[in-house]
């Protein structure tokens, strides 16, 4: 019998996983939640299932036996407890909360129901990357280099204000922030920096480059982010993010170890040093993260990204911020992490 699965948020991101869900023949997509309905009733109309303006609507009339939950980063919370309540296995996006403070809440609320958790950090299943993470498991790592360059502000409308998004360093850097730690391991100490370098002031005829925005009004996260992160190996790392470009996105990775150098690009790897070589992501690589997913829950098997890890790599980002208040002085993650893990 095929899995009965539930959309919580069908923008964004939420088509691509619709898309590979859709795919499966053991999954049937039963219903989509959305506060724009609009949005729900036209992803219904293309996969199937049916819409609903809330989630308990969703969860309590198809009572899905698990969910996708792409929702902005500010609307976290009562969605993940409503489904710890009623025992409904989720998966989500990243990042897991725009607070710790949220993320904690909502830890409790799974810890205690038992279900299966995913959130979707994709890189770590990149086929190459796991290549990658195999051949540095002997060596030492010295230097872990991390940036990403946007070519200009996302189009939602959440996007500007750090308490709803985040801004780049919890919306999109998680990434490469949770990469890091997925290869090099846990980030124990933070220092940063931002600044606001450009004028986001809307003029008549602003270009939009790549599809982004070149303005808005008001304006509340920095443009410009850079970070020093020392790993409880004894590694270091650097971390670099900006809206600023105004060309192409540019997203690097490097990692400097014993007798090798690894570059990432995307979920492409190429290593060079005692040994060379490089390694594809895999056809439809993007996928695999949720897929292990409603593997592991039809299976009754737990995800390899489980809840906790959101947490984990959330809290670097936190860190940086409070790093940022405190005029660039380190702030330790661990202290952070303190009686939430």
């Amino acid at each position: 019998m095929a899995l009965r699965l539930g959309f919580i948020g069908v923008g964004g991101i939420a088509q691509r996983h619709l898309g590979n869900a859709a795919l499966r023949q053991d999954i049937q997509i039963v219903g989509h939640a959305d506060i724009r309905i609009e949005r729900a009733r036209e992803a219904a109309a293309k996969v199937g299932g049916n819409a609903y303006d809330h989630c308990v609507k969703l969860l309590d009339q198809e009572k899905p036996q698990a969910v996708v939950i792409c929702t902005p980063p500010d609307a976290h919370g009562d969605i993940e407890e409503a489904c710890a309540a009623r025992k409904v296995p989720f998966f989500v996006e990243k990042p897991v909360a725009v607070s710790l403070e949220l993320a904690a809440r909502v830890k409790k609320a799974v810890d205690a129901s038992g279900i299966t958790t995913q959130v979707g950090y994709m890189y770590r299943f990149s086929k190459g990357v796991q290549k990658v993470k195999e051949l540095l498991s002997t060596r030492r790592i010295a230097m872990v280099q991390q940036h990403f360059y946007m070519p200009g502000l996302p189009t939602p409308e959440w996007w500007p204000f750090v308490e709803r998004s985040g801004g780049q360093l919890t919306e999109q850097s998680t990434h490469m922030l949770d990469l890091g730690r997925f290869l090099c391991g846990d980030v124990v100490s933070v220092s940063a920096r931002t600044a606001r370098t450009r004028d986001w002031t809307p003029k008549p005829d602003s270009p939009r480059p790549g599809g982004m925005l070149w303005v808005a009004d008001p304006f509340t996260i920095p443009d410009t982010t850079a970070m020093t992160l020392q790993y409880a190996s004894g590694a270091l790392g650097t971390l670099s993010c900006s809206m600023v470009p105004g060309t192409a996105w540019d997203a690097g990775f490097r990692i400097v170890a014993e007798g090798l150098i690894v570059t990432i690009d995307g979920g492409n790897v190429s290593w060079r040093g005692q040994e060379q070589g490089s390694m594809e992501a895999g056809e439809n690589w993007v996928s695999y993260v949720l897929y292990d997913f409603l593997d592991s829950v039809i299976a009754g098997r737990p995800a390899q990204v489980p809840y906790d890890e959101g947490v984990r790599s959330l809290a670097i980002s936190v860190a940086g911020y409070a790093s940022v208040e405190r005029g660039g002085k380190p702030v330790s993650t661990t202290r952070l992490l303190r009686g939430i893990l």
